[in-house]
């Protein structure tokens, strides 16, 4: 997936669609969404799970032509990125997580390469104070429930991505975690959450019930 109209930077974070294994999202330092379809080329991803000749020998597809471009979200390096149903959400450096969804409109010339036109609309805005730098990924548990993310002073934010407005559920830290959260991980259940920190620390933090 590159080429005349993949990414013009480094790719930092990419996602596949729940709903459909073909479905691709990437996000990048270039400030662009770009989500690609694999579908003209599954039967190489097929072939490449029985090939038994040199991998130099592999027909490699290349994916040139996305099925839409997005640059309007964010300005500045995008670090991270999540599907949450057909809609994405994505973080940049500015204090906030923003779920959307890209109305695109169908090609105007069948067979078109170019990626398709669309409307941008904004459905929320998770804040995350202190949350400026860049490389700090979020997580979410395998139902789209909840979403943890870290910031630059050791906090990690847990929201309800099920309500509207967003409600943050948690606000989790630790006297003796300071420094930048990089990245969490949330167990399937949403019960457990981990987290990592530029001071090469691992935080576990586990959801006690009144009946645990």
């Amino acid at each position: 997936m590159s080429g005349t109209d993949g990414h013009r930077n480094e790719v930092l974070s990419a996602d596949f669609h729940p709903g459909d294994e073909a479905i691709i999202a990437s996000c990048g330092m270039d400030s662009s969404i770009r989500v690609w379809s694999l579908r003209e080329c599954w039967h190489v991803v097929d072939q490449s799970g029985s090939w038994t000749d040199l991998p130099s020998k592999f027909p490699t597809k290349l994916l040139q032509y996305p099925l839409y471009v997005v640059c309007d979200v964010h300005t500045n390096y995008i670090d991270c990125l999540r599907w949450y149903g057909d809609f994405i959400l994505t973080k940049s450096v500015d204090n906030e997580v923003i779920l959307w969804r890209w109305c695109h409109k169908p090609a105007t010339e069948p067979g078109s390469t170019h990626p398709a036109d669309g409307t941008l609309d904004i459905l929320q805005r998770y804040p995350v104070p202190e949350c400026g730098f860049w490389f700090i990924k979020f997580d979410l548990d395998l139902t789209a429930n909840i979403m943890a993310i870290g910031n630059c002073v050791g906090k990690v934010y847990v929201y309800d991505l099920q309500s509207s407005p967003p409600i943050l559920l948690s606000t989790l830290s630790r006297k003796d975690c300071k420094t930048q959260i990089r990245q969490t991980a949330v167990s399937h259940d949403g019960r457990i959450i981990m987290s990592c920190d530029d001071d090469g620390w691992l935080w576990r933090w586990d959801l006690v019930t009144t009946h645990d």
